[in-house]
């Protein structure tokens, strides 16, 4: 079968959940509180936390899905993340210009695919991921970051 996706892009569905949002909390607390949480995780396949710019208040949030037992005890706001699918793509991490490329590269994609559109929305913002270990990032010197954009 012929592959009409030279570029990599992926097709994937993030669950709902609910999620913990650092909107307007202080980011270094947000990511201490939720990585002491994400160490007691027993699957380590899937990332939980996601980041995205919220351009109503001009900020970057965080997000971390809860485990169930933990919605209660959750120290910040929780919010219903509405999931579904969504075209992820690789860019590095904290290379703006690459990251713009990335996205526009994951827009075009779908436009040109006829099969997706494009679901952006302030409910459903395009996300991101960086997904590189710290012993990757030693040899890499690096991150790479995921781009998820929201499509039907």
């Amino acid at each position: 079968m012929a592959s009409d996706n030279p570029s990599g892009i992926r097709i994937i569905e993030l669950p709902s959940c609910r999620m913990a949002s650092a909107s307007g909390a202080d980011l270094q607390a947000f990511d201490e509180w939720w990585t002491a949480l994400d160490k007691k995780r027993v699957d380590k396949f899937y990332p939980r936390d996601f980041m995205y710019h919220d351009s109503s208040i001009n900020q970057l949030v965080w997000l971390y899905a809860l485990p169930p037992e933990a919605v209660g005890a959750c120290p910040y706001k929780v919010v219903d993340f509405m999931g579904g699918l969504y075209a992820a793509a690789v860019s590095v991490d904290q290379d703006d210009a690459d990251g713009n490329r990335v996205y526009q590269a994951v827009r075009q994609w779908l436009e040109e695919s006829g099969r997706f559109v494009v679901d952006e929305s302030q409910d459903r913002p395009a996300l991101f991921h960086v997904i590189t270990s710290d012993e990757a990032y030693a040899k890499m010197r690096y991150r790479q970051l995921d781009i998820y954009v929201p499509i039907r």
